[in-house]
Protein backbone atom coordinates (compact mmCIF):
# COMPACT_ATOMS: atom_id res chain seq x y z
CA UNK A 1 0.00 0.00 0.00
CA UNK A 2 1.29 3.89 -0.87
CA UNK A 3 1.79 6.26 1.60
CA UNK A 4 -1.13 9.52 0.85
CA UNK A 5 2.25 11.50 2.91
CA UNK A 6 3.16 14.53 1.54
CA UNK A 7 6.38 14.17 -0.67
CA UNK A 8 8.75 17.22 -0.14
CA UNK A 9 9.62 18.69 -3.21
CA UNK A 10 12.47 21.17 -3.01
CA UNK A 11 11.12 24.26 -5.24
CA UNK A 12 15.04 25.46 -5.49
CA UNK A 13 15.67 22.03 -7.78
CA UNK A 14 12.36 21.80 -9.48
CA UNK A 15 11.89 23.89 -12.75
CA UNK A 16 9.94 23.87 -15.90
CA UNK A 17 11.48 21.40 -18.62
CA UNK A 18 11.72 21.83 -21.67
CA UNK A 19 8.73 19.51 -22.87
CA UNK A 20 6.54 22.08 -21.34
CA UNK A 21 7.96 24.79 -23.55
CA UNK A 22 7.27 22.93 -26.56
CA UNK A 23 3.88 21.95 -25.88
CA UNK A 24 2.98 25.84 -24.99
CA UNK A 25 4.75 26.69 -28.30
CA UNK A 26 2.53 23.66 -29.79
CA UNK A 27 -0.39 24.81 -28.49
CA UNK A 28 0.22 28.67 -29.19
CA UNK A 29 0.36 27.72 -33.22
CA UNK A 30 -2.29 25.60 -33.53
CA UNK A 31 -4.77 28.36 -31.87
CA UNK A 32 -3.18 30.80 -34.82
CA UNK A 33 -3.39 28.46 -37.51
CA UNK A 34 -7.55 27.74 -36.29
CA UNK A 35 -7.89 31.64 -35.72
CA UNK A 36 -6.99 31.78 -39.54
CA UNK A 37 -9.08 29.27 -40.67
CA UNK A 38 -11.87 30.72 -39.26
CA UNK A 39 -11.09 33.56 -40.58
CA UNK A 40 -11.33 32.46 -43.94
CA UNK A 41 -14.24 30.43 -43.15
CA UNK A 42 -16.42 33.41 -42.52
CA UNK A 43 -15.40 35.42 -45.32
CA UNK A 44 -16.95 32.86 -47.49
CA UNK A 45 -19.80 33.58 -45.91
CA UNK A 46 -22.89 35.45 -48.24
CA UNK A 47 -24.50 37.49 -45.58
CA UNK A 48 -27.56 39.03 -47.27
CA UNK A 49 -28.69 42.84 -45.11
CA UNK A 50 -31.61 42.75 -46.80
CA UNK A 51 -33.30 39.86 -45.27
CA UNK A 52 -31.91 40.66 -41.78
CA UNK A 53 -34.35 43.65 -41.30
CA UNK A 54 -37.43 41.05 -41.22
CA UNK A 55 -38.93 37.02 -41.04
CA UNK A 56 -38.11 34.86 -44.44
CA UNK A 57 -41.04 34.68 -46.95
CA UNK A 58 -43.03 31.75 -46.81
CA UNK A 59 -45.43 30.31 -49.46
CA UNK A 60 -47.25 28.33 -47.43
CA UNK A 61 -48.34 27.89 -43.78
CA UNK A 62 -45.72 26.27 -41.56
CA UNK A 63 -46.11 22.38 -41.14
CA UNK A 64 -44.25 20.54 -38.36
CA UNK A 65 -43.18 18.07 -41.19
CA UNK A 66 -41.39 20.76 -43.27
CA UNK A 67 -39.76 22.78 -40.51
CA UNK A 68 -38.17 19.19 -38.60
CA UNK A 69 -37.05 17.74 -41.79
CA UNK A 70 -37.06 19.90 -45.25
CA UNK A 71 -36.32 16.48 -47.50
CA UNK A 72 -39.36 13.96 -45.56
CA UNK A 73 -42.58 14.01 -47.97
CA UNK A 74 -45.39 16.55 -46.48
CA UNK A 75 -48.04 13.55 -45.23
CA UNK A 76 -50.64 16.24 -45.93
CA UNK A 77 -50.64 17.81 -49.73
CA UNK A 78 -51.35 21.64 -50.14
CA UNK A 79 -53.90 22.27 -52.90
CA UNK A 80 -54.08 25.33 -54.98
CA UNK A 81 -57.32 27.11 -54.87
CA UNK A 82 -58.47 29.97 -56.24
CA UNK A 83 -60.59 32.51 -54.58
CA UNK A 84 -64.45 32.17 -55.71
CA UNK A 85 -66.80 35.20 -55.45
CA UNK A 86 -70.16 34.03 -53.38
CA UNK A 87 -73.98 34.59 -55.17
CA UNK A 88 -75.76 37.31 -52.48
CA UNK A 89 -78.25 35.13 -50.61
Amino acid sequence: MTSLAPVEIDPNSVRPGWVALLIVLALGAVTVLLWRNMGKQLKKIDFDDDAADGPAPSSGPASPASSADPDAADPIPTVATTPTQSEPK
